[in-house]
């Protein structure tokens, strides 16, 4: 193990790993046996993990002139939409000749919200659409893209003027957002209340902790306490399914805010000590392949769950069929509809934005980044 800090902008393969964790936890919350009844801190920890890379690539942007908000929204757009349409499509077709029950409107409500990012703002109002679950995945999505439409802006207008001035009072919205989920979380107790799972404030937790946490590894700032922290790197990997173990669906906001807490270590563990048991474990070839597909992953599983669902109920067979259909359709998705259509997208709408990402030397994940 490395014991000194590092602020290395080579690629860092343990930063896929991450997602990879990130979207196992979400696999065990969906799976039909549900093993993990609060996998859902699993988008906490996609969340946490979006912050920091994307906000590094733009602080880096800003260190080497400016932020082009404009190539910004086209790279995200050709990162999201491809594999995001292409879901959405299928399961168009799908609710048409399965269930045909729902009227088209009823259909094409959920599907309208799911491609403009806006699902979770009918959920945490109360109103969920008819499809349900076929659609209903997207909240998180939703709530990722409606930060990223803020936060270039804020960098642009706040940090590049004062950083340390921005940094502390994004410190201050990270303390704010953190009393606000323990106030929800210890104040009621509803199962799976709409605000606390599908808000956008309450959701604000993990990704300004991670967007801070980026601010502060690329100034140098804080090495001692952060490096503390990094220490406790593997434990805080081991804790995150623990966490997700648990049955704590009264409180959700209380498990957003234990896991935006490990995933922060988490990634002081990984970044700054990348040869660190932590580093070295979520470095490995299975974990950095699931990192590097868990979009495609996390839009292909519902179906998969709710077919598996259909056919065999809640068993072992339909776990093992749930996890072979999304691979299969996770990869056909991530091999010939996301990566060739971004690579392509991205040299035919913007060159410069790429030497800022190779500066940068991580791989900017999509929502569920």
């Amino acid at each position: 193990m490395r014991d000194t800090l590092v602020r290395d902008h080579g690629y860092q393969p343990a930063l896929d790993g991450v997602r990879g964790v990130a979207i196992l936890l979400v696999l065990g919350q969906h799976a039909p046996t549900r093993p993990l009844i609060d996998g859902f801190v699993g988008v906490t920890v996609f969340f946490g993990l979006s912050g920091y890379l994307i906000t590094s690539l733009l602080v880096a942007e800003l260190q080497s002139g400016r932020i082009d908000v404009g190539a910004f929204y086209r790279r995200r757009a050709a990162r999201l939409y491809p594999a995001l349409l292409t879901v959405v499509l299928v399961t168009i077709l799908v609710l048409h000749i399965g269930r045909q029950d729902l009227s088209v409107t009823q259909v094409l409500a959920p599907a309208g919200a799911a491609v403009s990012y806006t699902t979770s703002l009918f959920d945490w109002a109360g109103h969920p659409f008819a499809t349900k679950d076929y659609f209903n995945y997207t909240w998180s999505l939703s709530v990722e893209e409606q930060f990223y439409l803020l936060w270039p802006f804020a960098l642009l207008w706040g940090y590049r003027r004062r950083p340390r001035l921005f940094a502390s009072l994004t410190l201050a919205l990270v303390g704010v957002a953190l009393v606000l989920d323990v106030y929800l979380g210890l104040s009621r107790a509803v199962k799976y209340d709409p605000h606390e799972y599908f808000g956008s404030d309450t959701n604000a937790l993990p990704i300004l902790a991670g967007s801070l946490l980026a601010i502060v590894l690329s100034h140098g700032w804080l090495t001692r306490a952060v490096g503390h922290l990094a220490s406790y790197g593997l434990l805080a990997v081991l804790l995150l399914p623990v966490l997700a173990y648990l049955n704590d669906t009264y409180h959700p906001s209380l498990v957003i805010a234990a896991g935006t807490a490990l995933t922060m270590v988490t990634l002081a563990g990984v970044v700054t000590r990348p040869q660190s048991a932590a580093g070295r474990v979520l470095a490995t070839r299975p974990m950095r392949w699931l990192g590097q597909r868990s979009y495609s992953i996390y839009l292909w599983n519902v179906l998969a769950r709710i077919a598996m669902l259909r056919l065999f109920g809640h068993s072992v067979v339909g776990d093992i069929g749930y996890v072979a259909m999304f691979i299969i359709l996770a990869e056909a998705s991530f091999r010939f509809v996301e990566r060739p259509l971004r690579a392509k997208l991205g040299r035919k709408r913007s060159g410069a934005p790429r030497s800022a990402v190779a500066t940068l030397g991580v791989t900017v994940p999509p929502p569920l980044s």
